[in-house]
């Protein structure tokens, strides 16, 4: 009975721990890109960085449209991953994407 009670007590607290968070979406300004081989290499990049969910690249734009997680990485981050390849970037936009609920 003991351990019933335990377990239903560790369930409530672990239902009560759980929170909204907000992805974010970044528009960055990309200067540097020659052609689609630039863009393509640039959203490579940004989707195996850390905390980065979807990454649209585009040459004609001259923009990358970055949707992240604001837990694990923040648009510095973002525009540095861009910069060590050689592009300078800056924020154009930033806005909340969406809202999960994390235990």
């Amino acid at each position: 009975m003991a351990c019933a009670i335990a377990i239903v007590a560790l369930t409530l607290s672990v239902a009560a721990a759980s929170y909204a968070v907000e992805n974010k979406r970044v528009k960055i300004a990309i200067e540097g890109m020659r052609c689609t081989s630039c863009a393509q290499g640039i959203k490579a990049m940004l989707k195996r960085t850390p905390g980065v969910i979807t990454a649209e690249v585009s040459f004609e734009q001259r923009e990358a449209i970055v949707a992240y997680d604001p837990e694990r990485t923040a648009p510095e981050k973002i525009i540095e991953t861009i910069e060590k390849m050689g592009y300078k970037a800056k924020v154009k936009e930033e806005s909340f994407i969406s809202s999960r609920t994390t235990p």
